[in-house]
């Protein structure tokens, strides 16, 4: 009888580790919803160098890069009103971008660290509809302020 008890404590103790592991298992197992997009952010914003400001030609950080470090009162023409995404990866302020040369027009400001994945997403504020968006309206920046 003494080996009969054991072996059904033995049994309960095997299935309570089984229902343990069937509760637990699961989160383990669980992908993050976001890491695909997490790395194509990661992917795109790398190669822009610490202390720049950088503006890509297309949308998701891909496309031709400019890379800015100063006030640029213009944009070289590879980049000028063609910007659709951006990413601050300055040292200490923000970056504004201006839709012309001078730090004229409208004025989208970008925080320290901060993306834009996709410009024809960001509306100018008090702009002419719809499509009037910051895609492909840089052709000047400053940091912090002017």
């Amino acid at each position: 009888m003494a080996e009969n008890v054991r072996s059904k404590m033995a049994m309960t103790g095997a299935a309570a580790l089984l229902m343990a592991g069937a509760f637990s298992t699961p989160a383990l197992a669980q992908a993050d919803p976001n890491a695909a997009e997490i790395a194509a952010i990661v992917a795109g914003t790398n190669d822009c160098p610490r202390g720049y400001a950088c503006l890509w030609v297309d949308a998701n950080w891909s496309g031709s890069r400019w890379q800015g470090q100063n006030n640029n009162p213009t944009l070289p023409s590879f980049i000028d009103d063609k910007a659709s995404s951006t990413f601050n990866n300055g040292n200490n302020c923000p970056v504004h971008f201006a839709t012309a040369q001078w730090y004229g027009g409208h004025i989208m400001t970008e925080g320290l660290g901060s993306i834009r994945q996709n410009l024809a997403l960001n509306p100018i504020p008090h702009g002419n509809g719809a499509h009037d968006n910051f895609n492909d309206r840089f052709s000047s920046m400053y940091w912090c302020s002017y």
